[in-house]
């Protein structure tokens, strides 16, 4: 069995980027990670005697509110150690990066038909959660059910779980498989019983500060965030745009990509939403 927790940075900005991404955890291993993971948030809070109980990377990795008096290479340090101990030892990204202009062209003109008013918050949960059931589904015996933890959002978590417990069959080409009939390789289509069935139950939410691993979601989601920013605007300190790069290096190692899909609606709108240099 699985954990995945997510959580997201922007959307804030019609003209920036919105990312979400999650960080999927053996059920086996996800006791000793989240103690790992504790002992180095609260190292750096204890060590400045800093009480925040909602992390939150932009504001830590800028010297922000509490943070103003942590040197930005310790800063720095910290959040590397964040990212490289996130895909050690069989940790897992899934994730999308959205840019908030193509997205919001992709849903007024009309083209691409959506089962339901989908903003990006959602549209971002859902193709995650596609994400992870066609990475999921291939593994046998019941190892890849996956407990889809995220960031409590009030105003989203009633539609999401909805929307994962009904499987909507517009979601469909996201996760479909191969298979042969009468010789020839098809698309197997998708059913009532095999829609998400790699999620159990339906989607869980807890507050950011009541789990660590939401707030490695949180790095890791400001990370890549950060690291498309900086393709169209100035650095806020000397190194930044490198900084960034190569921590997208390492997360890359380990984030899982939707591979190939039929031609549908549904994939269509994706590649068409998604930042273009963003790698579905």
């Amino acid at each position: 069995m699985k954990f995945i927790y997510i959580d997201e940075s922007g959307g804030h900005d019609k003209d920036g980027v919105f990312v979400m991404c999650g960080l999927m955890i053996d059920a086996y291993k996800l006791r000793k990670k989240t103690s790992e993971f504790e002992t180095i948030f609260e190292g750096i809070f204890d060590k400045h005697k800093i009480a925040i109980s909602d992390f939150k990377t932009h504001k830590f990795i800028n010297g922000k509110g509490g943070w103003s008096n942590i040197e930005l290479d310790e800063r720095k340090s910290f959040i590397d150690t964040v990212c490289r101990k996130a895909i050690d030892n069989g940790g897992m990204v899934f994730g999308i990066t959205l840019l908030m202009k193509k997205f919001n062209e992709t849903c007024k003109d009309g083209k691409y038909e959506k089962p339901f008013k989908m903003d990006y918050w959602i549209s971002s949960a859902m193709f995650i959660a596609c994400l992870v059931q066609k990475k999921m589904q291939a593994i046998k015996n019941g190892k890849g059910l996956t407990v889809f933890v995220v960031d409590d959002k009030k105003t989203h978590m009633t539609t999401l779980s909805e929307e994962l417990h009904e499987g909507h069959p517009w979601f469909d080409g996201l996760y479909q498989i191969r298979g042969k009939r009468n010789g020839k390789s098809i698309w197997i289509e998708r059913n009532k019983e095999n829609r998400f069935n790699q999620i159990i139950n339906t989607a869980f939410a807890i507050k950011s500060n009541h789990s660590t691993l939401i707030q490695v979601s949180d790095v890791i989601s400001y990370v890549y965030r950060r690291h498309f920013e900086l393709k169209i605007c100035d650095e806020s300190w000397e190194g930044e745009k490198d900084y960034f790069k190569d921590l997208v290096d390492v997360l890359d190692l380990e984030r899982v990509r939707l591979g190939q899909c039929p031609s549908l609606p549904c994939v269509k709108f994706y590649k068409a939403a998604t930042h273009p240099e963003w790698a579905l």
